[in-house]
């Protein structure tokens, strides 16, 4: 694979960045799926998901190939475990959101009015903090060269922060999801009160997952 290796040649963080940013593109598609979703445009409800499990599936190829040739001798500050354990974050986000689009072709859900506000104050809040963890992992570079201290580390340091409170926050808007779902009643019968159950739990999912970045992050830095 020439161009994984001329990424790292580069720079040990290239390839992470390149992988994250096929992560991006999965969350990119999250918003739009749900929109469709809210509409009752099913036909795009599996269009975006099938867009969403190609785009996961182009990740986890990046991320077989980043491991397959990962060059022993290569990092400088950074522990190889810590490396693979970044990575593995990454790839726990693109995997979360190919849940949720296989969740929503499993039928053709029905949302009830009352569900719409908070649903998508859920998903617009998820899809902030994975679209804010990609944003850190484009700082790698940058903290590599400062040797993971001095300001470019109280950057990534605050970012980390951020995502924390972020991830609280998600749980604070799934937990209001989650009222308003099982408030419903006989408006939603009880193949579609699980999926929606299920389907908050995985967007939960993909902002646990989010968090999990700057934690990782944090390690190199404590290091």
């Amino acid at each position: 694979m020439r161009s994984i290796l001329s990424m790292f040649a580069k720079s040990p963080f290239k390839p992470l960045v390149s992988h994250m940013e096929m992560v991006r593109s999965c969350v990119d598609h999250v918003h739009p799926l749900f929109s469709a979703q809210l509409k009752g445009q099913f036909d795009k409800v599996g269009e975006m998901s099938e867009k969403i499990v190609r785009l996961e599936h182009e990740a986890d190829t990046i991320k077989s190939d980043i491991r397959n040739h990962l060059p022993q001798g290569i990092f400088l500050a950074v522990d190889r475990r810590d490396f693979l354990h970044l990575l593995s974050a990454q790839d726990d986000i693109a995997d979360a959101v190919e849940d949720l689009a296989v969740l929503l072709r499993i039928k053709n859900l029905k949302t009830t009015e009352p569900m719409k506000e908070p649903l998508m104050e859920l998903v617009d809040h998820v899809v902030n903090i994975a679209q804010k963890s990609c944003d850190l992992i484009h700082e790698l570079n940058a903290l590599l060269e400062a040797s993971f201290g001095g300001m470019e580390a109280e950057k990534v340091e605050k970012g980390c922060h951020k995502l924390a409170e972020l991830e609280w926050e998600a749980d604070r808007k799934q937990f209001q999801f989650a009222k308003t779902l099982f408030a419903q009643g006989e408006e939603l019968n009880s193949a579609d009160l699980l999926l929606w159950n299920e389907v908050s739990k995985k967007l939960g999912g993909v902002a646990d997952r989010s968090e999990q970045i700057g934690k990782v992050l944090r390690i190199f830095l404590a290091k």
